[in-house]
């Protein structure tokens, strides 16, 4: 039985901060990126990409987790931004990072402060690529 290649991903975005407002400025006219087939999600049973961005609590990663279990297999897992790949705005501890990262399996780091909406699309192109 041949394996079902994915065309499309629905994305599902978790956490705070500015990463936040420029991920979804490729909703708009200039990137368009429904027409590359990346579609933004409310709901993790929706989703097939979570992506992890901006600075997070402990309650926040809590949620992105429990996100990540709600999801539907096949599911992917992105971190962007610096504050999830490096520090954490609201802590200068790696320990958060770290223990999310343990329970959400990475497929994509996507670098920036925040990340143009550019490198998000490429990054989703390439992850699609390489799944095919």
């Amino acid at each position: 039985m041949k394996a079902v290649v994915k065309r499309n991903l629905n994305v599902l975005v978790a956490g705070f901060g500015c990463c936040k407002q420029e991920l979804y400025s490729a909703r708009g006219p200039v990137y368009d990126a429904e027409r590359l087939g990346i579609h933004f999600v409310c709901l993790p049973e929706d989703a097939d990409l979570l992506v992890v961005q901006g600075f997070l609590n402990p309650q926040g990663a809590a949620r992105a987790v429990d996100y990540y279990q709600r999801m539907k297999k096949p599911k992917w897992v992105a971190f962007l931004g610096a504050c999830v790949l490096d520090r954490n705005m609201l802590s200068t501890s790696r320990q958060l990072m770290e223990e999310v990262r343990k329970k959400l399996p990475a497929h994509l780091f996507i670098p920036g402060c925040p990340p143009r909406p550019e490198s998000f699309i490429y990054a989703i192109h390439k992850l699609v690529e390489k799944e095919e």
